[in-house]
Order: C-alpha cells, then structure tokens, then sequence
C-alpha cells in the first residue's frame, strides 16, 4: 500500500456504547475510519488500552506512518472539569470518576492529545464541515443513549466557567418525573432519550394497545429504531410515541431558544437522525410551539445534522487541530 504523505490528526469520539476511531487531514478528509462496540462497564485503562491498538492498526492498515501523527483530539461523554483537567463522571460507561485521561493517552500513544465534550465536539464538526457551516449562533443536539447539545455564540463555543455547559439532558421537565442516573428525576434524558422511547414502547406493548412496533423490531428488543419505522406506517401507538418524545425535546429547545436566540439548531445522534422527518417534523411543531411570536418570527431554523455519525469524530479532529495550532481554548484533560 502506497504511504500518505502529509501530516494528520488522530481522532476519537468515545460513545455509550461504541468508540469510533480516524485519521483525519488539516481540511477535514476522513482518510480511515473504523467503529467498534463497547459495553459498560469499562474503566480507563481498558479504554486507553483498546484504543491505542486500534489506532495504531487503523494507521497501519491506511498506510500512514505513525510518525505523520501529530496528535489526537477525542471526546468523551460526561461534565468536564475544566480547572482540574478531569472527566468528572462518564456514567454511561461505568464508575468513572474525576478521571485524566489526558496523561493515559499522551504515554501510551506517543502525541499530544486534546480533549473535549461529545456534544460540544460534534458541534464543532457540524459547524466546520456540516449543518453548521457559516452559521454563527448554532445549536447542535444530540439525542442518541443520553442527551446532550454544544453551543456557539457569536461563533465561539460555550463552555461554562469549569467547562460543563450544555448538559441539557439532565435539564429537568418534569418535576418528579422518572429517576435518572444522575440522581435527579424527570430529567430530559430519562424522557426523550433511546431508551426511554423504547421503554414507552414496551409499556404500550404490555399494556396490550393495538400497534406494529413488534413487527418493527425482528423479533429483537424494542428500539426507538422500531419505533420510528412504525411511525412512518402510520402507527397511532408510534406516532403518539413520537409525539410525547417531541414535547419533551420542544420544551427544552423553547428554552434554549428564548436564551440564546440561534438562527440553526440540528438535530443529530444515533436518536435524532434514526428518526428521520418523522421526530424532525414533530420537535419542529413542539419547539415553535413553545416559543414566543418574536423567536418564531425571526425564522429559527430547525433542521436535520448533516455529518451522521462522523460529526464527533471530526469534531474531535477539529479540537486536535486547534489544539496543535494553539487555538483550542480550553485545553480542559
């Protein structure tokens, strides 16, 4: 195999339950790329461990000398601490707690490496080469096992003071809602997330209520997948699903809105782009819905993120290379 030539960033977007991998040049080009499942728990050794191998392979396999690696931007889910330089929690994969990832990673694989917020690094990749681009004041939500969304301002990211802004999924909506992991109840993400829209499924399914989601699933666990496929049928059961899960997500976005006023919100993750027209059509009704005239009138744009899967991951190049460039403003591992 012919050796690529230049230098290139390595990236990682670690998920709750995948990692994906790449290799990525000062543009954007995705030149390898590889995904891989992983099951909570999984502490941070085993984390470090697994992906060192893999990027090393990936490299080896595309035909990149590992010393054309400048660095590695990833990201990870869970509130930073920005003063600390720690991940304080990353629930979905497991125990972890005020965690540095930063020095695991530098020793093992040999290069700088930069870290940032899953939502807010696929919010720099929407904004560098997707749904984004040339848009200044941007919303980007993720709805895939958790919730999260980045924030850019006047074109800059938000952070918060320790580096922990755009946590809505532990925004509370209803009051006394269902137990989230978090230790609050009625949050966002126990409500409008994967799981919770699987969990409404199974509940209409004992309950014994006339719908196709079953038939949606191939005889595997109800998924949010099945469900939007038999919402797409027309199922009433489904679209009253979908419904419920667009009010949750509309009242948050409202507030964000009515904070912020964005000219883009995208809608993305595994959740919020499986979803199709069918969630984006409904979250479009309910966010509108619960903004005010002067928001609805100034033409808030609610549409579908463009980089799928692939917007942490270039997002988490386009960290490393501000990294490298001294650009990156909050060097939070």
């Amino acid at each position: 195999m012919a050796r690529i030539t230049g230098r290139c960033m390595a990236a990682c977007d670690i998920g709750g339950t995948k990692v994906l991998i790449g290799l990525v040049d000062e543009e954007g080009a995705l030149l390898a790329r590889e995904r891989y499942p992983v099951q909570a728990p999984r502490m941070p050794a085993q984390v470090v461990g697994e992906l060192t191998a893999r990027l090393r392979a990936l490299a080896e396999r595309a035909g990149i000398a590992w010393e054309q690696v400048s660095g590695l931007g990833y990201s990870t889910p869970g509130p930073l601490d920005r003063a600390r330089r720690v991940i304080i929690s990353c629930l979905n994969l497991g125990p972890w707690e005020n965690v540095s990832l930063k020095a695991m990673l530098q020793d093992s694989l040999g290069v700088p490496a930069w870290l940032e917020m899953d939502a807010l690094a696929a919010t720099l990749g929407e904004g560098w080469l997707g749904a984004g681009q040339g848009v200044a004041d941007f919303i980007y939500l993720v709805v895939g096992t958790g919730i999260g969304c980045g924030l850019l301002v006047d074109g800059r990211p938000v952070r918060g003071w320790a580096g922990s802004a755009g946590e809505i999924g532990h925004l509370t909506i209803v009051p006394g809602g269902p137990p989230c992991n978090c230790g609050n109840y009625g949050c966002l993400e126990e409500l409008a997330a994967g799981p919770a829209i699987a969990r409404r499924a199974q509940a209409a399914l004992w309950q014994g209520r006339e719908t196709i989601i079953s038939q949606q699933s191939n005889g595997s666990d109800i998924t949010a997948e099945a469900v939007f496929a038999a919402a797409r049928s027309g199922d009433a059961v489904a679209l009253s699903i979908v419904d419920e899960t667009a009010e949750y997500l509309g009242i948050a976005l409202a507030g964000l809105a009515n904070l912020l006023n964005p000219q883009v919100i995208a809608l993305g993750g595994g959740v919020g782009q499986g979803g199709g027209d069918v969630l984006l059509e409904a979250v479009r009704r309910a966010t509108l819905r619960h903004c005010p005239s002067w928001i609805t009138g100034q033409g808030l744009d609610i549409r579908t993120a463009r980089l799928g899967d692939d917007a942490g991951l270039l997002g988490a190049a386009r960290v490393g290379w501000l990294g490298l460039n001294g650009e990156h403003e909050a060097d939070v591992s």
